[in-house]
């Protein structure tokens, strides 16, 4: 089984009696669609119950931001176990540490499949070792309020609200511009944006990342409309410039071109 975009799949399932094997194609932005239609072909190829799902991702380019969601509420299979071919594949996947279905990332296949089998407890769980450490450190320089995010992170709410309070506490009673390095950035919780867009007191905010950064800052403006001046910029250095010239502020400059999820 295959899904097409024109003549190239975009990928194959494959059934293996006590696991099923999905493989995505090389270069392919994964996208919502994608994963509705996986979810419903691994559905379809077990009728008499739920089964383990070994999903390669190879050299897979991106997932954006509604698949990431999508994903993270499926529950088409008893266990996923997820293969990569290096480091990219472990940061690109994760934002799975919140799946509802028991999930691990693995870069042996055999180890993969031991452990959708219930023959050995392998694999790192996506489960983020520990919820207690928030991933950033905030400091204020030369009145910038300067966040610095884990690389490859996945923004829950409760690290939204820590970095919120920890704002707050490097100028009492101020709203100071804010420099956000987000680092190869994975994802943020819903209830992540809500509490950025409602409860984050700053004058603005300059976001500074790759361009898998720029589509989540770029989705964040357009849906979530934050009430500060907000835009994206490739180096902290044009960011810091923007915030401390005085160009913070609403208008046509204010902008990029934004590209929601899913698109």
């Amino acid at each position: 089984m295959a899904g097409d975009a024109g003549e190239q799949p975009r990928f194959t399932l494959t059934d293996d009696g006590d696991v099923l094997r999905l493989a995505w194609a090389a270069g392919v932005t994964i996208e919502a669609s994608d994963v509705r239609e996986t979810m419903a072909a691994v559905t379809a190829a077990s009728p008499h119950g739920k089964r383990p799902l070994l999903v390669s991702i190879g050299l897979v380019d991106a997932i954006s931001l509604e698949a990431r969601h999508l994903l993270i509420e499926d529950t088409c299979s008893l266990r996923t176990g997820v293969v990569g071919v290096d480091e990219v594949g472990r940061v690109l996947t994760a934002f799975n540490y919140r799946s509802v279905t028991p999930s691990r990332f693995f870069t042996d296949e055999s180890d993969a499949i031991a452990w959708l089998t219930g023959r050995a407890d392998a694999g790192d769980t996506t489960s983020r070792a520990s919820e207690e450490a928030n991933p950033f450190c905030a400091q204020l320089e030369g009145g910038v309020a300067v966040v610095r995010w884990e690389h490859g992170v996945s923004v829950s709410t409760a690290a939204a609200e820590a970095l919120v309070a920890g704002v707050a506490a490097l100028a009492p009673g101020e709203r100071p511009p804010m420099l956000a390095l987000n680092n190869s950035m994975v994802s943020l919780t819903p209830g992540a944006f809500e509490v950025f867009a409602h409860r984050l007191s700053v004058s603005a905010l300059a976001i500074v990342g790759a361009e898998g950064d720029s589509v989540i800052a770029a989705y964040y403006k357009q849906k979530h409309k934050p009430p500060y001046p907000t835009r994206f910029f490739g180096t902290a250095a044009e960011g810091r410039t923007w915030l401390l010239q005085g160009r913070a502020r609403p208008g046509p400059q204010d902008s990029w071109p934004v590209r929601p999820p899913g698109r």
